[in-house]
């Protein structure tokens, strides 16, 4: 190992004396420093030390590399050749900012943070404690976080003394800056290290998303909101960098109110409420001059976050409305049905109050919502393959918010049994009750003509994707417990799934043991019925019965199954006609008869650091990028 040390980021009056007695000054031993210059003598920024060993080498990165030199944050690394230089030196994009005043937003740090040019692609805070509250941010450049650091560590903002530094953890991740909002990420697959120790890698099926600004805004002031031709939203998204969805489908086209989804930084979704309620504000000023009143501010949320908001007594919504000087009141719960668990928080005030309000609103349904994805990620075993953050966070109800969580994944059919008696609570009149039920998960409902008139049970066919597989069906089984059983009793129904029959032994297990285990984790009765003949699909039925949670949980880890094995299939499949392009082995370990290929040797067939990252990849390409 070289112990050669590069010294980045110095300040022009840095010469060699200077830097050898910062050395000593923190008992580290160098043999020389060089301090390159231009033609005309002035510091190029940068030098190179070299120390007695390594271990010195190392001491000297560990104590000074972040160091505050003349007012500039230095960088120490080992040197390394100018070809791989490009690599090694510190490209780090991501910076934590400590000591930021309680009183301070996420949109606060971000507007801060903007000063130094570039684009802040993530802010947030990820700690809160009485000596103020740590924010962890990233730039979309190294260089715009060398400034800020450079610039903010050690910079009094609102009394207190700022420790900017930049995040070294980030770096080593490998995940520089790669963190990214709204639905152009939602397909991004997030592979995290197994904790266990098993040394296996876990697939976790939901994108890294963040929480949407969501806005109610009276149906006459969208034309406004969007202009002539699209003028006013096009010109409000180049100024703001957001994403604006505005909700204007077929099926609300005579609400009263719409709704307006903005994805972005924290910044950039306050920015863009403040236009959005501005264009609110000039259009009622327009309308009606002599009585003009500000518009509220119509914020939603779901009701999983709102008691968060609101506070032990009320305690966190009085200091919003006190630190924001506004008046803000939320709808009551009388107002949710299972169709809509959305409430409403209406903000008023001048335009700078509401949209201080909102910034601290956000600001805690953020870190409510991050704090309920991370609890989820405990559940995947369980429903694997499930996009929890749609289903279990219930922003799926709202109106286009399945375009943020609609993760892509094979479209699935399943058909479930109900009494014949409970058919027309299914239904509703002329239909309402199944039209509804389609429209809240997204998915194809119907049911099926009965096969006998002694049959005392309906077939429901039910056709979509994973989330909207789960909706449906628990929007059955809630309308059979409130209607049929008058909300007394356990509601246990069958389902039914296709399996292709050369699947069917992976799921029973050697002497039946794998369906066993399966029972016993997801509590549901399973039936692969024997010596049953496939259909023209090749493929035969499996019964699942129990009630809601049960028969979820073994559908999904049946499906999960499949595609796991079809993965692997087509993985060696591939794998196999790499390897017989590397030279033959005789021990099977290097491409023999193309069927393995773990070592082809010349490289075409080389797959033993690819192999696990190639699973991965396939899995995800079956799993998340299979729409046909």
């Amino acid at each position: 190992m070289s112990s050669k040390l590069y010294v980045g980021n110095l300040s022009s009056d840095v010469n060699e004396s200077i830097l050898k007695g910062l050395f000593e000054e923190h008992g580290v031993a160098c043999t020389s420093v060089i301090v390159p210059r231009s033609e005309n003598g002035t510091i190029r920024g940068y030098a190179f030390a070299d120390c007695d060993n390594h271990g010195t080498a190392q001491k000297a990165i560990d104590k000074l590399n972040g160091h505050n030199l003349s007012g500039q944050v230095i960088v120490v690394e080992y040197s390394t050749s100018r070809k791989a230089q490009g690599q090694s030196r510190n490209r780090v994009k991501g910076i934590i900012i400590k000591n930021l005043p309680l009183a301070s937003t996420e949109t606060d740090a971000e507007r801060l943070l903007c000063t130094f040019g570039g684009r802040v692609v993530r802010c947030e805070v990820v700690s809160v404690s009485s000596g103020g509250k740590v924010v962890k941010a990233t730039f979309d450049s190294p260089d715009h976080a060398q400034e800020a650091v450079n610039k903010l560590n050690g910079q009094d903002y609102a009394g207190v003394n700022l420790v900017v530094a930049f995040d070294n953890k980030e770096s080593s991740s490998g995940n520089s800056g790669n963190s990214g909002y709204g639905p152009r990420d939602r397909n991004r697959m997030n592979t995290r290290n197994d904790v266990s120790g098993s040394g296996t890698t876990r697939l976790y099926l939901y994108p890294t998303i963040d929480l949407p600004v969501r806005l109610m805004v009276p149906s006459g002031m969208v034309g406004a909101i969007i202009g002539k031709k699209g003028v006013n939203i096009r010109q409000i998204t180049q100024e703001t960098k957001a994403r604006v969805d505005i909700i204007r489908s077929k099926e609300n086209a005579t609400a009263v109110e719409k709704a307006i989804i903005i994805y972005g930084t924290p910044l950039q979704c306050s920015n863009t409420v403040r236009q959005v309620m501005d264009t609110m504000i000039k259009e009622s000023q327009s309308a009606s001059p002599a009585s003009y009143e500000t518009p509220p501010l119509k914020m939603m949320a779901h009701n999983s976050l709102v008691g968060r908001l609101i506070g032990k007594g009320g305690a966190t919504l009085n200091k919003i409305m006190e630190d924001s000087k506004t008046k803000i009141s939320i709808s009551n719960l009388q107002e949710l049905t299972i169709f809509n668990m959305e409430r409403t928080i209406n903000v008023k005030g001048s335009l700078e109050a509401c949209c201080k309000a909102e910034e601290m609103v956000s600001e805690k349904l953020r870190e409510s919502f991050r704090a309920d994805m991370c609890s989820l990620t405990q559940q995947y075993n369980l429903f694997p393959g499930l996009n929890h953050a749609s289903v279990f966070s219930g922003l799926g109800n709202s109106p286009g918010a399945q375009c943020l969580f609609n993760v892509a994944m094979p479209v699935e059919v399943t058909y479930l049994y109900i009494p014949t008696n409970a058919v027309g609570a299914i239904i509703g009149v002329k239909g309402k009750e199944i039209r509804e039920i389609s429209q809240l998960s997204s998915a194809k409902v119907r049911v099926e003509p009965a096969r006998s008139e002694d049959d005392q049970y309906r077939a429901v066919y039910i056709e979509g994707y994973p989330d909207a597989q789960w909706i449906a069906q628990w929007s059955i089984y809630h309308r059979i417990l409130t209607e049929v059983y008058n909300g007394k009793g356990e509601v246990c129904l069958t389902s039914e799934i296709m399996v292709p029959s050369n699947m069917v032994g992976r799921i029973i297990g050697k002497k039946g043991c794998a369906i066993q285990d399966l029972e016993l984790l997801t509590r549901a009765e399973i039936d692969v019925p024997k010596d049953v003949k496939a259909n023209e699909k090749n493929e035969v039925v499996v019964r699942i019965k129990g009630h809601f949670f049960a028969t979820q949980s073994a559908q999904r880890q049946i499906r999960f199954m499949l595609y796991t094995a079809k993965a692997m299939m087509q993985y060696n499949q591939r794998g196999g006609m790499q390897g017989g392009e590397g030279r033959e082995g005789r021990d099977g370990r290097e491409g023999r008869d193309g069927r393995d290929g773990r070592d082809g040797r010349d490289g075409r067939g080389d797959g033993r650091d690819r192999g696990p990252r190639e699973m991965g990849r396939e899995m995800g390409r079956q799993m998340n990028g299979s729409r046909d």
